[in-house]
């Protein structure tokens, strides 16, 4: 910690409601005090209906409330750089190379608004990038420079801690709500693939933690992590997770290689196993509960009466059909957008439809809605979804530093790699990346998975910024 701290402590509460709130951003249900009847209620959103003009305004919790105030922590965290400056009357920190990268690349988003299929949409994206910079790489920056890293790596377990807590909860008290079809775990969020990519990319910091504590309770929450991705049979996720999570556990146990890699394999093989099995025991329309799993194991359902397809089941629970496997050549058709993604590469390879305009583009070329819409109207690949949007160069400009500092900390054998917590920020990232492959998430601001990216890669850059100069001074 320096001898002089300029950042409040109390900027760690900013950057935990920062992450709960982009997190719960997609709640299924909330807690909700209802004025009327003077009691707590459960509900999926509540709407308030104001009168304005003679007229009346829907006021959504989730659709406005939660939605519009989950920005407002990145904005306090990028005004207290600012505040700070005006205060010294100078720069907080020293401006790095890695600034220059980003605001770069941030101009070319807000260039691409000239020529964009939806230039507000477009502005509003780049807005997001300028202000997550604000809040990452100067507020939170300047959080872990007067007390530390690991504070910042602390303040996110505690999220973790959270928001698994919240996904067991959930389990236990409403069993059919966590697992709405196909005994897919969706948990307290919207659907499977959210509760995942919190598991893969939250995974590297609990198993930091553990390996460093010691204490059977941040097993327990790792046991959590697992149990989510598992049971969330999100395949995309659960190879990132095994990749990023490996490495850590790699570099923080080089002599168990053998029994990290026994445990990866064996969290694979369940995984599939899982996907296999679930949809079959559980098809479409049957409600999740054990009593279902045990009379299908041991009676293969036989009096059951269910029907799927508007066919009779088979007897047998092995045999019906899995769903979960039926598109696994197409990657749940993911490459059928990708080939779409390419035909309209070729329409504006150099600069792209503007930035943000990735989930607009299908529309754009009057795709059938029904055709995108089951699996979302995103490209599902950060690095063809950036291309289509600013073109080869402004990609160019965000994935060059990117690879390049991962290759760096992966290549060199600099001493800081024999930290657990450098480890576990790059295991983060190399996450992120891999399931970048099949997500469109590493710009899209909004979202929790790239919130705990960027934190990641600037504590990774912070980092050699000050190796780096503790070479020169010595």
């Amino acid at each position: 910690m320096n001898s002089t701290v300029r950042v409040p402590a109390s900027i760690r509460w900013v950057i935990i409601a920062a992450l709960l709130l982009i997190i719960l951003q997609s709640t299924q249900e909330m807690l909700v005090f209802h004025l009327d009847e003077m009691k707590l209620v459960l509900t999926s959103d509540y709407v308030w209906n104001i009168s304005v003009n003679n007229g009346v305004l829907p006021i959504s919790l989730r659709n406005h409330i939660l939605f519009y105030s989950r920005w407002l922590p990145l904005v306090i965290l990028a005004a207290m750089p600012l505040s700070l400056a005006i205060q010294k009357r100078g720069m907080p920190r020293a401006i790095e190379r890695a600034d220059a990268y980003i605001v770069v690349f941030t101009l070319f988003a807000f260039i691409s608004c000239l020529y964009s299929i939806n230039p507000r949409l477009s502005f509003l994206r780049a807005g997001s990038v300028l202000l997550m910079y604000g809040a990452v790489f100067w507020g939170v920056w300047l959080y872990a420079d007067d007390f530390g890293g690991e504070a910042v790596a602390n303040t996110i377990v505690i999220v973790i801690a959270i928001v698994f807590g919240l996904h067991i909860l959930n389990a236990v008290t409403d069993p059919a709500g966590s697992f709405p079809y196909l005994g897919r775990f969706q948990g307290w969020t919207i659907n499977p693939g959210i509760a995942a990519g919190h598991a893969s990319v939250l995974l590297p910091f609990a198993l930091w933690i553990a390996s460093q504590r010691s204490r059977w309770q941040y097993w327990v929450l790792v046991g959590a992590i697992l149990f989510v991705l598992i049971m969330s049979q999100t395949r995309t996720e659960i190879v990132a997770a095994a990749i990023g999570s490996t490495y850590f556990l790699v570099r923080t146990y080089p002599k168990r290689i053998y029994v990290v890699l026994s445990g990866t394999l064996s969290v694979l093989i369940m995984s599939y196993m899982w996907i296999e099995v679930g949809p079959r025991i559980f098809p479409q329309g049957t409600e999740f509960s054990l009593d279902h799993i045990a009379n299908t194991l041991l009676d293969n359902n036989l009096d059951s009466g269910e029907e799927y397809n508007e066919l009779e089941m088979p007897e047998v629970w092995y045999d019906r059909f899995n769903p979960r496997t039926s598109d696994a050549k197409t990657l749940a058709h993911r490459t059928d957008k990708w080939r779409l993604g390419l035909k309209y590469f070729m329409e504006r390879p150099l600069q792209g439809f503007g930035f943000g305009t990735e989930d607009r583009l299908f529309a754009y070329h009057d795709v059938n809605p029904q055709d995108y819409q089951l699996s979302g109207a995103s490209m599902h690949n950060s690095y063809l979804g950036l291309v289509l949007q600013v073109g080869i160069v402004g990609a160019a400009l965000f994935y060059v530093p990117l690879a390049s500092l991962l290759f760096y900390e992966l290549l060199t054998a600099r001493e800081t790699h024999r930290k657990p917590l450098l480890s576990a920020l790059l295991s983060v990232v190399i996450t992120c990346m891999v399931a970048g492959m099949f997500s469109s998430d590493l710009y899209s601001m909004g979202n929790a998975k790239s919130f705990v990216f960027w934190i990641s890669v600037m504590l990774l850059v912070r980092s050699t910024v000050k190796s780096k100069d503790m070479s020169i001074s010595i």
